[in-house]
C-alpha cells in the first residue's frame, strides 16, 4: 500500500553538504519526495519533534543541535514507505549502521557533537502514526 513517511535532513548532514546524495539514495531506492521544505527550526517545533525522549539525559543537546542550523524537511511517498526508509537509513547509532545505508555510509569519524550528542545526518519516522504527527510539524 501506498504510504507517507516524514523525513528530515539533519543540520549536521547540511554542513557536509550531503542534502542532494541523500536526496538521491531515496529516489534510487524508489521513494518519492512530495513536499521538501529547508528551514531552521525553532525551538517549539523541536520539542514537539523530540517530545518522545523529553526525560532522557541527552534531549538538551538533540535540542540544540538540531536547532543549530538549517534542516530539511520532506514528506516520502512508496509502498511501505516507513519501513522501506527506515531500512534506508540504518540504526540509530551510525557506528551500528550497516554499508549501503545512509548512516553507515556518511557518518563521520568522530560522530559525537560539543553537546555530547550523536551525530546521525538523519530522521525518519519510525510509524504512519508518528509520521502523521510529524509531518504536521512542518507541513
Amino acid at each position: 500500500m501506498l504510504e507517507r513517511t516524514f523525513f528530515m535532513i539533519k543540520p549536521d548532514a547540511l554542513s557536509r553538504g550531503l542534502t542532494e546524495e541523500i536526496k538521491n539514495r531515496l529516489i534510487f531506492a524508489g521513494i518519492k519526495i512530495s513536499a521538501e521544505k529547508e528551514l531552521v527550526m525553532d525551538l517549539s517545533q523541536a520539542e514537539k519533534l523530540y517530545a518522545v525522549h523529553r526525560a532522557k539525559e541527552f534531549y538538551p543537546g538533540l535540542i540544540k543541535l538540531i536547532t543549530s542550523g538549517p534542516v530539511v524537511t520532506l514528506i516520502l511517498e512508496a509502498e511501505g514507505a516507513v519501513a522501506k526508509v527506515r531500512k534506508l537509513i540504518g540504526a540509530t547509532d551510525p557506528r551500528e549502521a550497516a554499508q549501503g545505508t545512509i548512516r553507515g555510509d556518511l557518518k563521520e569519524a568522530n560522530i559525537f557533537t560539543e553537546y555530547g550528542t550523536m551525530k546521525n545526518l538523519v530522521h525518519g519516522s519510525d510509524s504512519p502514526q508518528n509520521a502523521e504527527y510529524e509531518s504536521k510539524i512542518f507541513f
